[in-house]
């Protein structure tokens, strides 16, 4: 009995041994899983590693191996500061050579003096030893995400100081998001030495007190130094809130919440669908003003989430891996477990650890097992030595389809490197804003796109994950720019610096289309390192820029005698020294790419009508029909498997002879019309022995008109929809006139462009800031640019926009004018006007731009005075209205009657309050000479048309009856008066600085500019009856209304402007139209 008793404590015993370590013995039969994960901590001070601790703890936890079967280490696996290290570099830096599975950036902020030689308890500012996220930093992980489909994840102070910008926006382009520049914490003693110093010294240099607070509250700092603090009283529930949206329930399967109480940086998502998690602030009403005051969202994103063709990216914008200390026990199955129901207090300090990072990492991470990156492999075709991925065929380009060459027609558009607010130099273009626009260009049925110059890296990356997921590839005609400033200063195409300097471009831009390329930073060219290999999409490359004729010109008369050029790939016959040069250049972009990389591809140069092979007796301008350069004489060998095509920039109305030529205005197209555009395209193929790509074709949406077309396909002057029409029209005529196809220009406005009908009354130092409608250059785009981050004000005689404005009238209600409101964006002065009976009245605004002039008399006839008005703006008869402007400030007048000569001189055009308002003009043409069939000279007046005529319609671009060019819309039933008037109309240089002409008159002329408080603005109502002013605003003293009781619009000056995108009714004309065209 007493043996028996014995054996039951010894199995009791076992048993409860065997309880006790069936977790360790669980872990230790739980299989491991092999991950490399790179840890990079730019923040270990010290010897705590506290900036990863949580991360390195959770790895060997959920038993992640390293690469070589060995745990991770907390004091040596990362790439950081080593505070152990006894050399003096105490760095360690990124592994070369190594795939990762993850990359995690656990902290970039860096260590300081203070923090090595007195731990810094105090949070005190001091010099930087080590930290930032550098640009080789962004370089390393952008190649690991981009090649090898690393996983990034990476959280708070990745983008804090001392980051630089540049790498903060390369961030922002693999996370896809943006910073606000706000950091938070929450503190549970605001009296406490958590607080840093820093923090209290910026609160007394801003609001001049000393640091008072105590109790719980939170404190919010700009990168600016900007401080906010939020009390006890201000919080509602005194907790920061971590809970995961819907999507991240699914993602993560997990349901907890938790308080969290660490630091917190302050994004936005650039794609609401991938926040995965939000962090909320219960607040009083008033400390919610406060926060929105500031720019702060009472709720953000905490975690996102986004996805991408190459790789995947997490972003925690807490310090979620930062951990004091953890257990020094994780060798047991079930301990987090424990730890998790331990913190099932949501507001416990430990809580957020175990309830939320822990299972959403552990999540990460075993997703990161299963993970299988499917990417489209690239099938290149190997024609003989070299690889191609496309070949000339007789009439078009073609490409292999199931191992046969098919004819491959073009469909495309062009890409500049600039959007509003930069010049083309600062490649502002983001990766994300490149991807996006190849989806919708990949939505329009485009299957090309063609660019100038080199862009920035992140454009050949987007162009390469757009194209490995796209079911069909956009392909990529690329330009090798070369610089114009020497190429026009030498005048000879042969110059030592001429070559030298496009050999180098060309170099550089086949090296980068490999991937192969690190560009050093050069003022106003793009720069960094090129890993994305585009090379299966470039369809062709397009030498040069359209030719100075005269440059031409006098490199074929300075090289009289040259030899015919003869080269492995290209020879010459019967050619001039200009084209000799171009096969020479040719030759060695072959020749260059195909000794460094087995490639080749079709081959071009840029041309333009000016400079075509044809002759055009009708052309007007000897500059426009000097020199020939043609491609007909350069010739390819059988060793250039790839072939040669041509490529013109051909538009529907210039140069002149295209209005003039009888071949050409007489000449029936498919639709037996009168077409010249297809007549000249037809004179073209009929000359060429190669395939004819028409790489720039295009009409814009424009305000403003800058040259006719005798068919009405106009240089401006075109509402969206008409644009559409009128580029299917033309793209009708390639295709059928068999050119290879053709690319519009172009995909996107340029707000930087300028016109030479309006180039001389503005500021051409601040073009890329406002949008001018005026200037037809600015809006060839399928994609528009519009003001303000919304549209603020839509033209259709309705008031709920001005309402939400939240703005009082003006002016106090008079008899018959009620109420006058006032606005404006980046494109337009908004006019909101109320008044009784229009029917019976004629409406005007009057403008007062500059002071010290004027005019005093608006109606011609009346007994109403008032001072210094510049502009008039008359509504007549419902439905009818114009621009008028002061004969004294007429810019037109100026340019072309007194300068130039070419309208007729007005006597009193040079004298202040002569009584004349002009109507306001734009140039089409000067006075042209042309000679007919017969050779006899026929004389072409001097052209202009009144832009001063506004229009009225509806600028609501989701309606039906949608008019872009909308100026006006008079509501008669409601009394109500909508008007946007462009900003060139009132004759403003740059409305971001409040820049306007100045006097004209003086020796300044046109250069003249004046920097003004705003605009005076005012109104009239005259009796359709008797001619009498009725009414007016400012009310008259003394019959008359003064120029100091006008309502001055004065706006705050801007440095960058605001916009929003939006796609034009053209493009989906275009989609149409691509879709049926195969």
């Amino acid at each position: 009995m007493e043996k028996k008793r014995m054996w039951l404590w010894v199995i009791l015993i076992l048993l409860l041994i065997l309880g006790f370590c069936s977790p360790v013995i669980g872990w230790l039969l739980k299989p491991s899983t092999t991950l490399d994960v790179l840890i990079v901590d730019k923040t270990v001070p010290d010897d705590s590693y506290r900036e990863h601790l949580g991360l390195t703890w959770l790895l060997n936890q959920q038993k992640i191996r390293k690469t070589d079967g060995s745990n991770y280490n907390l004091h040596s696996d990362y790439v950081g500061y080593d505070p152990k290290s006894d050399v003096s570099n105490k760095v360690r830096s990124f592994p070369e050579n190594k795939v990762h599975d993850v990359i995690y950036i656990a902290d970039g902020y860096g260590v300081y003096e203070e923090d090595i030689t007195t731990g810094n308890v105090q949070g005190q500012r001091s010099d930087l030893i080590y930290g930032g996220m550098t640009s080789e930093d962004v370089d390393y992980i952008r190649e690991a995400v981009s090649t090898h489909g690393t996983t990034l994840i990476g959280e708070f102070n990745t983008f804090g100081s001392p980051t630089p910008e540049e790498v903060k926006e390369s961030f922002y382009q693999l996370y896809n998001l943006e910073w606000t520049g706000w950091i938070g914490r929450f503190f549970t003693e605001l009296e406490g030495s958590e607080v840093p110093v820093w923090a209290k010294k910026n609160y007394l240099e801003q609001y001049g007190e000393e640091w008072d607070f105590s109790g719980k509250g939170m404190v919010f700092v700009h990168d600016s130094d900007q401080l906010l603090v939020l009390t006890e009283e201000d919080m509602e529930k005194q907790h920061v809130m971590f809970e995961f949206t819907q999507n991240g329930k699914e993602h993560f399967n997990l349901e907890d919440r938790a308080a969290y109480q660490y630091w917190f940086d302050i994004i936005a998502p650039k794609e609401n669908d991938e926040v995965l998690a939000s962090f909320s602030l219960s607040l009083t009403n008033e400390a919610e003003e406060k926060l929105i005051e500031n720019g702060i969202p009472v709720k953000f994103p905490a975690v996102i989430h986004h996805v991408n063709p190459t790789h995947e990216s997490y972003y925690f914008s807490g310090d979620f891996a930062d951990q004091a200390e953890l257990p020094s026990l994780y060798q047991a199955k079930g301990y987090t477990a424990l730890k998790k129901w331990q913190a099932r207090n949501k507001d416990d300090l430990k809580s957020f650890y175990w309830r939320v990072y822990h299972p959403m990492m552990s999540e990460i991470m075993q997703q990161q097992k299963n993970k299988s990156t499917v990417k489209k492999e690239v099938n290149a075709n190997l024609v003989g030595e070299s690889y191609i991925p496309g070949r000339a065929g007789s009439d078009y380009l073609q490409i292999q389809k199931d191992g046969k060459w098919e004819n491959f027609l073009i469909k495309g558009v062009n890409m500049g490197i600039a959007k509003p607010g930069t010049w083309p130099g600062e490649t502002a273009i983001t990766k994300q804003e490149y991807y996006r626009w190849f989806e919708q260009i990949g939505d329009m049925n485009a299957n090309a796109i063609r660019i100038y110059t080199i862009h920035p890296p992140h454009f050949y990356e987007a162009l390469a994950e757009y194209n490995r997921m796209a079911e069909e590839p956009i392909y990529l005609f690329h330009g090798i720019w070369i610089n114009e400033e020497v190429f026009l200063e030498s005048n000879d195409a042969f110059a030592e610096e001429n070559v030298k300097d496009f050999k180098e471009e060309i170099q550089k831009t086949v090296d980068l289309i490999h991937g192969d390329v690190v560009l050093e930073e050069r003022p106003g060219h793009a720069h960094g390192k090129y890993t994305a290999d585009v090379s299966p999409y470039v369809l062709g490359w397009v030498l040069g820029v359209e030719w100075d004729p005269q440059v031409v010109l006098n490199t074929n008369r300075k090289n009289t005698g040259i030899s015919e050029f003869n080269g492995e790939f290209l020879f010459t016959q019967g050619a001039q020294p200009f084209e000799v040069w171009l096969a020479e250049m040719m030759e060695y972009t072959i020749t260059y790419e195909q000794e460094t990389y087995q490639w080749q591809r079709p081959m071009s140069f840029t041309n333009w009508v000016t400079t075509d092979l044809l002759d055009h007796p009708s052309e007007p301008s000897e500059e426009e029909d000097l020199v020939s350069v043609n491609p007909n004489l350069i010739f390819f060998k059988d060793e250039f498997e790839a072939g040669m095509f041509a490529s013109y920039h051909i538009y529907p109305y210039y140069p002149d002879f295209l209005n003039f030529e009888k071949r050409y205005v007489e000449y029936i197209d498919h639709r037996g019309e009168k077409n010249n555009y297809a007549g000249y395209l037809q004179h073209m193929k009929e000359a060429h022995n190669m395939p004819l790509l028409v790489a720039e074709f295009g009409i814009p949406s424009s305000r403003g008109n800058t040259h006719n077309n005798i068919y009405g396909w106009n240089q401006g002057g075109h509402t969206e929809k008409e644009q559409g029409e009128i580029l299917a029209h033309l793209f009708e005529d390639i295709v059928e006139e068999k050119m290879a196809g053709g690319l519009i220009f172009s995909w996107h406005d340029e707000w930087f462009k300028r016109t030479w009908n309006t180039m001389d009354f503005d500021n051409p130092d601040q073009r890329p800031y406002w949008k001018n409608v005026q200037t037809n250059e600015q809006m060839f785009g399928m994609l528009t640019f519009e003001p303000g981050q919304a549209q603020k004000i839509v033209i259709d005689g309705k008031e709920e926009d001005w309402k939400a404005l939240d703005q009082k009238s003006v002016y106090s209600p008079s008899s018959i004018i009620k109420e006058m409101q006032v606005t404006h964006d980046e494109g337009f002065l908004y006019v909101k006007l109320k008044a009784d009976n229009f029917k019976e009245h004629e409406i005007s605004l009057l403008f007062n731009i500059m002071n010290n002039q004027g005019q005093s008399k608006v109606v011609p006839g009346s007994d109403y005075f008032t001072e210094g008005i510049d502009f008039l703006l008359n509504v007549e008869n419902g439905k009818k209205a114009r621009m008028l402007v002061d004969s004294y400030y007429d810019s037109f007048y100026y340019m072309y009657g007194h300068k130039l000569g070419m309208v007729e001189k007005q006597e009193y055009a040079d004298k202040k309050d002569n009584g004349i308002f002009h109507p306001i003009r734009l140039t089409l043409n000067k006075e042209l000479t042309v000679k007919n069939e017969n050779g006899e000279e026929q004389i072409v007046p001097f052209d202009s048309y009144e832009t001063g005529i506004l229009r009225s319609g509806n600028s609501n671009p989701n309606e039906e009856n949608f008019d872009s060019l909308t100026d006006f819309y008079l509501n008669e039933e409601e009394g109500l008066l909508e008007v946007r008037i462009p900003w060139a109309l009132l004759n403003v240089k740059d409305p971001g600085q409040r820049e306007v002409m100045g006097d004209m008159w003086t020796d300044n002329g046109l250069n003249s500019s004046a920097w003004v408080d705003g605009i005076q603005i005012g109104a009239i109502a005259v009796s359709n009856s008797n001619g009498n002013v009725v009414d007016s605003l400012p009310k008259t003293v003394n019959g008359k209304s003064r120029q100091e009781d006008y309502f001055l619009y004065a706006w705050e000056k801007w440095e960058m402007p605001t916009y929003h995108e939006r796609l034009k009714q053209s493009y989906y004309r275009i989609q149409k139209l691509f879709s049926e065209m195969k």
